[in-house]
């Protein structure tokens, strides 16, 4: 366990700044790591009952869908290279703070606790600020912030996060968290699709390339999938 983790134990642990100084009495300049980030969302998962649908497996999407997306843009925006922290980080934490699962100021407090160490202020900066300003639904409601130079790396993550919400199987997984039946569940992501992701395109909301191609894909697979789970439902007697 690196010294990253061990702040953001301690800070779990209530332990305050000055006696965390106190316990490192040293400099040392500490860069943030996969494995650091994937530790905190299994942390905060854990400690807030995030279901699958949202937990790490979800952030490794995202994540990849983000890596993709940022290496498609880099020779039009080169300056991206030097944002990836940002990009990759944001990527990964995006849904530590959803309020679906708890108080989104609490959430993003408890970021900025635990990446205090290892980004520079900028850097936590925007990834605060994308955390906070890319969900579909303070989209909808207030539409895209000014980030300023970082606008672009706000829209890569932004819309790894809306090609990860193709995965139809995940829609229904968070349903049935929330109490409902395989079918339930079924019926209930068959509405969420044809209501809010299969609009995402004819919304604006995918602006680049790569994440407009990318979802025609990603629209048809969870198509066949639609058609498999109203396949296997239908004709058995388990539901």
């Amino acid at each position: 366990m690196n010294i990253n983790t061990c702040m953001c134990l301690l800070n779990l642990c209530n332990i305050n700044s000055k006696q965390i100084k106190d316990i490192f009495r040293f400099n040392i300049t500490i860069m943030v790591s996969f494995n650091d980030l994937f530790t905190f969302v299994l942390m905060i998962t854990s400690k807030y009952n995030i279901d699958s649908s949202h937990s790490e497996k979800h952030s490794m999407d995202v994540l990849h869908f983000a890596d993709e997306n940022y290496r498609s843009q880099l020779r039009d925006f080169p300056y991206l290279e030097k944002q990836k922290n940002v990009i990759y980080t944001a990527s990964i934490l995006h849904d530590m703070c959803d309020k679906k699962y708890m108080k989104k100021d609490d959430g993003i407090k408890e970021i900025e606790e635990f990446l205090k160490y290892s980004l520079k202020p900028e850097e936590l900066h925007y990834t605060k600020r994308i955390i906070e300003t890319m969900s579909y639904s303070t989209v909808k409601k207030n539409g895209y912030p000014d980030l300023g130079n970082y606008q672009m790396a706000y829209h890569v993550v932004r819309e790894a996060d809306l090609l990860a919400s193709y995965d139809f199987d995940r829609s229904i997984i968070y349903h049935m968290n929330k109490g409902n039946n395989i079918t339930t569940s079924y019926y209930n992501a068959l509405d969420l699709f044809n209501e809010r992701v299969f609009n995402y395109n004819t919304d604006k909301l995918l602006l680049s390339d790569y994440a407009q191609q990318k979802s025609v894909g990603l629209a048809s697979n969870a198509i066949k999938r639609m058609v498999s789970w109203n396949r296997i439902l239908q004709k058995t007697h388990f539901r």
